[in-house]
């Protein structure tokens, strides 16, 4: 298995920008620019994995109103949803991140 670089990811009714860093290791997506960036600093492939995948689950939750922000801590969040609403984020996740693995 290897990870395309792929440049862009559609994401329901959105296109984002996939941009891949090599001044970081880790990953973050802003909704307002339509953007998720990829660090790749001494990433193998097994971290980059690691990396989009935590992106990918964190996006499909925000798809699924299930990310919601913490009041007693500011930038993180809390995620609260039952077993039904797993295997739709589940099936979501798997779809964004099949357009990333390649034989």
């Amino acid at each position: 298995m290897k990870i395309k670089r792929i440049k862009s990811l559609q994401i329901n009714a959105y296109t984002f920008k996939i941009v891949w860093d090599n001044s970081f290791s880790g990953g973050s997506f802003d909704y307002i620019a339509r953007e998720i960036i990829i660090g790749t600093k001494q990433a193998d492939d097994t971290l980059l994995l690691a990396i989009l995948c935590h992106e990918l689950l964190e996006i499909t939750a925000t798809e699924m109103n299930v990310r919601l922000s913490r009041p007693d801590c500011n930038s993180d969040y809390i995620f609260v949803y039952d077993h039904r609403q797993h295997s739709t984020m589940s099936e979501m996740f798997v779809g964004l991140l099949l357009q990333f693995l390649t034989d």
